[in-house]
């Protein structure tokens, strides 16, 4: 991952991951009620768990695919910023259904109060110990050979402990280790020897590389091995559902583009890029595991909830799969050399109907350069070691 173009996106990481995925989730669970008044198949409670556990994207082969079409950055770290984050949010999300359906939580008003509590101290939990970790990979002495060694038993150890204390306290560690994560590749990373550096990129490469087939296999295993409710969802109810998640992910990528393209001065997300996003909202780990789980949580309802989540995933993989190269190419997504622009601070958009205006930088951007300016000089200069430069060295190598 490009960590500076995924810091430097990170807002709008954060509003598809965050909103797009409630967006995402309240039409799907919406509209499978509208479903079933013809056929009644899920309770309300149910609607909403299936709504938040298909809502999780898994681009995996997307990103391959991007990256041998040479797409646009941007659009790129988008995608793959998104399907970090919204694994967490469909979690967490998926969890307060469970406790509506197991009447820990009485009322949605009081199950979106946990949820934005959950969320909220998770993120804290993983921001702190990130810190915590970046803060001992500075002070650390050098020891020889052992050091990339030490470097790496830490940066490993830790997000798993982050995620044991965050689930220990009753919070959601899905969510804690995410932000853990984050801040360490922001502020930890940086402190690692080159060494060190080399030889946890080979140990994380090799994990996700197994684990995605494995990924794969069990969701191939699912298809055959388990017993699911063909006859109790009914073929009205496998294509309503294939439709339904469709029409939101659609849904949601337009409410967001639409809200950030208004507070962006370049760089926009543009129709074809819309629809490249759209299309690429493949379903994976996060959809299948969840829904084993339901299968479980919500009893006949839950085994209707895990056919219809293999249905989709199945045709993600076999047609959207297919396809996917083929689309995207027509989307003309391949990155193109920027226009230089004399304007400073002010940026010239062509809205939808044809009517060119200017916008001055906003309050949004102020705020984004004042972090900016605030993660220099405080936050990189009490957590990131400064290196020392030796050009004698760097010549000798050349």
């Amino acid at each position: 991952m490009e960590k500076a173009l995924f810091f430097q996106n990170f807002g709008s990481i954060v509003m598809f991951a965050v909103i797009g995925t409630l967006i995402a989730t309240f039409v799907t669970a919406f509209s499978l009620q509208l479903v079933g008044l013809l056929i009644q198949k899920l309770s309300l409670t149910s609607s909403y768990a299936f709504g938040s556990l298909i809502s999780s994207t898994d681009p995996v082969a997307v990103l391959a695919i991007f990256k041998q079409l040479d797409a646009d950055k941007h659009i790129h770290i988008l995608l793959y910023g998104e399907s970090i984050l919204n694994d967490a949010i469909s979690l967490l999300l998926y969890e307060i259904s469970g406790r509506i359906w197991n009447q820990e939580v009485v009322g949605y008003g009081e199950a979106m109060k946990q949820f934005l509590t959950m969320f909220i101290v998770s993120i804290a939990i993983g921001i702190i110990i990130g810190v915590l970790c970046a803060y001992i990979l500075k002070v650390k002495e050098e020891v020889s050979y052992e050091t990339e060694h030490i470097e790496v038993s830490v940066t490993v150890i830790i997000p798993w402990v982050c995620y044991l204390i965050s689930q220990a306290v009753g919070y959601s560690g899905i969510v804690s280790i995410v932000f853990c994560g984050i801040v360490m590749a922001k502020y930890a990373l940086p402190n690692l020897s080159e060494s060190g550096k080399e030889l946890l990129n080979k140990f994380y490469h090799i994990l996700s590389y197994n684990f995605e087939n494995l990924v794969f296999l069990f969701i191939g295993i699912g298809v055959v091995g388990y017993d699911l409710a063909w006859n109790e969802m009914g073929i009205v109810l496998a294509i309503s559902s294939i439709l339904i998640v469709i029409v939101a992910r659609y849904i949601n990528i337009k409410i967001v583009s639409f809200i950030l393209n208004r507070y962006r001065h370049d760089n926009f997300i543009k129709p074809n890029h819309q629809k490249a996003m759209w299309f690429c909202g493949l379903r994976g780990a996060m959809a299948y595991a969840l829904a084993l789980d339901a299968a479980d949580t919500f009893k006949e309802e839950g085994e209707i909830i895990l056919t219809m989540t293999v249905v989709i995933i199945a045709l993600n993989i076999f047609v959207q799969g297919s396809a996917l190269q083929y689309v995207l190419e027509k989307c003309d997504i391949q990155e193109k050399p920027k226009e230089i622009s004399s304007e400073i601070n002010v940026k010239d958009f062509q809205s939808e109907n044809g009517i060119r205006i200017a916008h001055q930088k906003g309050w949004v951007h102020r705020m984004k350069d004042c972090l900016e300016k605030c993660d220099e000089k405080v936050f990189q200069e009490f957590l990131v070691k400064k290196r020392e430069l030796t050009p004698v060295r760097q010549a000798e190598s050349h």
